[in-house]
């Protein structure tokens, strides 16, 4: 099989031309399609009303995520406890205040003032059981 023809400049010339005249007659009919007119549509004027309706539910939305917004209580800026609401806690509970009044008075969730206590005891009888061994 002789494909050296294949190689001849003739042949890559020649398919080089016929790439260029198609795309150049696609990009031609893609013009001569387009519209060229200036004056708009009729169906670009009229608003569509499936946009009218969503844009109406969108400010629905927002109105109702602002009345959520200002009904929501204020929570305290600070993420967690810091060492003096620490040390609040454990000395409301060591005066046998419930979980439930410390973390109103502080305005941190139950479960934190939960978790804290137990801590504070587990730590109090590791260096009760540290000091023992000494």
């Amino acid at each position: 099989m002789h494909l050296d023809w294949l190689l001849s400049p003739l042949t890559i010339y020649s398919a080089s031309a016929v790439c260029l005249l198609t795309s150049l007659a696609m990009v031609v009919r893609s013009r001569v399609r387009t519209p060229q007119s200036s004056d708009p549509s009729p169906v670009a004027e009229a608003p569509n009303t499936e946009v009218v309706v969503l844009k109406a539910e969108v400010e629905q939305l927002r109105e109702s995520v602002c009345r959520l917004e200002e009904s929501l209580p204020a929570r305290g800026t600070g993420v967690g406890l810091n060492l003096t609401k620490r040390a609040v806690a454990l000395r409301m509970h060591r005066r046998g205040e419930p979980v439930t009044s410390i973390s109103a008075a502080l305005e941190t969730p139950a479960n934190e003032i939960a978790l804290l206590i137990k801590l504070s005891a587990i730590s109090c009888q590791l260096s009760a059981g540290a000091s023992e061994v000494r």
